[in-house]
């Protein structure tokens, strides 16, 4: 489940910055609390933001009284009024635009999950955010769809990420460590990370087996600006029943390549 309001907010807010509205900060804390749930009680809603119990009420009926949430049988559920703030952001952002249609195709050919992801904003390197997602079966415990977030340090995704940060970047990131172990396989160091890291830099692509859930493999690769910064990252999934690791790189990862450039090419304006 969320935890409260991310290492960055809390910065800002316990620095008593005048321009900071603890306010909205609390509602939008609220809101992110139903990431992965269907509904929340108060009680439940109170425990992942952190808030007393009479203030995550409070922050409920007032988000009730404006729409985005509705109340039943003592818990509260997200309505269709959150919608339009998603929509907001898919018509703005050309990655997002343009990335389904590119992650459909990747799916369709291929017969294996596709996503397109970023940093997830609120938690600086640590998470990425999924922003496309096509989806063949489910491949962990949990479903994956566009605004899952994963952890950065074990997936491929989110390797192709941390390979783009500039230098000071990675070293506030893997000043983190030791992360959580998802698997046996998980790197958790800070310096296993770093040579990791580094090679997939070197090569331009990453690939984790086992790392986030035992028997997951992935393969992603960059998606560049014109300067070459690394804008997202673009992966395809499977079981490790199914494909061999020669089959990621040998016959997925040309597939993505060649996607990748197409992203970036359409989205260069």
């Amino acid at each position: 489940m969320i935890v409260a309001m991310n290492a960055v907010v809390k910065k800002d807010f316990e620095e008593g910055d005048p321009r900071f509205m603890t306010s909205l900060a609390r509602g939008l804390d609220m809101l992110r609390s139903f990431e992965g749930q269907t509904s929340l009680t108060v009680t439940q809603a109170a425990k992942a933001t952190g808030l007393s119990r009479s203030a995550a009420g409070r922050c409920l009926f007032t988000l009730e009284q404006l729409g985005y949430v509705a109340a039943q049988e003592g818990s509260y559920s997200l309505t269709q009024a959150v919608l339009p703030l998603a929509r907001a952001f898919t018509a703005a952002d050309p990655l997002s635009r343009n990335g389904q249609a590119v992650v459909d195709v990747l799916r369709d050919r291929l017969g294996e999950s596709s996503s397109l992801a970023l940093f997830d904003p609120r938690c600086g390197q640590t998470q990425v955010l999924y922003v496309c997602r096509a989806e063949t079966a489910r491949i962990i415990s949990v479903p994956l769809l566009a605004g899952s977030t994963l952890p950065s340090h074990c997936t491929s995704n989110g390797r192709v990420l941390l390979a783009g940060l500039k230098p000071t970047a990675l070293r506030a990131f893997l000043a983190h460590a030791p992360f959580p172990a998802h698997t046996a396989c998980t790197l958790t160091t800070a310096e296993a990370l770093r040579e990791e890291i580094e090679s997939v830099r070197g090569r331009g692509w990453a690939i984790t087996d086992g790392e986030l859930a035992a028997g997951l493999r992935s393969v992603a690769v960059p998606v560049c600006g014109p300067g070459g910064e690394v804008k997202a990252a673009l992966n395809l999934a499977t079981q490790s029943s199914r494909r061999a690791l020669d089959w990621l790189t040998g016959t997925a990862l040309p597939e993505l390549q060649a996607a990748a450039a197409h992203l970036a090419r359409v989205t260069a304006s």
